[in-house]
């Protein structure tokens, strides 16, 4: 299962992203996330992914999502500490093996590929380069079992 929270703010007209509907996205994703969880069995793996915006996160869990059934894929931003612990928390308590996937992709490429999306998935170049500056990096201390550290340097991967 991918969950992603730009999936809930699409519309029959594309992404509309307002603050509202944003927040809405947040508690959609969170129902999802937990609903995957009690539908889980002891061998489904948890993928948390961070990265800023055009890192590949959405690429890559599609990819992953189409190779394994078991598996459910947190797919969103995701920078901070504080932002990763309910997600962990909740995994722990159903005893399922979390993953941090971290995005090191450079912020050119990250640039790139925001300015090649569509105008109703593209965000502000500022916004990218805020986010990008403030990743925490996600570590095992975190309660990740393991952290897989993705480099991307393909402008249009």
């Amino acid at each position: 299962m991918h969950i992603n929270p730009d999936h809930f703010l699409e519309t029959a007209n594309g992404r509309l992203f307002t603050y509202e509907r944003n927040n809405e996205a947040w508690k959609c994703s969170y129902r999802a996330f937990h609903q995957a969880l009690a539908h889980a069995d002891p061998d489904t793996e948890v993928y948390v992914l961070v990265g800023a915006q055009g890192s590949g996160k959405s690429t890559w869990a599609a990819r992953l999502d189409s190779d394994r059934a078991k598996v459910i894929i947190f797919d969103a931003l995701l920078i901070k500490y504080r932002e990763r612990i309910p997600i962990l928390a909740a995994a722990e308590s159903k005893r399922l093996k979390t993953i941090a996937v971290w995005f090191r992709t450079p912020l050119e490429v990250c640039l790139a590929r925001n300015a090649a999306r569509a105008a109703d998935e593209l965000v502000p170049e500022q916004a990218v380069r805020n986010v990008y500056a403030a990743i925490e990096p996600p570590t095992r201390a975190e309660g990740f079992e393991r952290v897989i550290e993705v480099y991307s340097v393909e402008a249009d991967s």
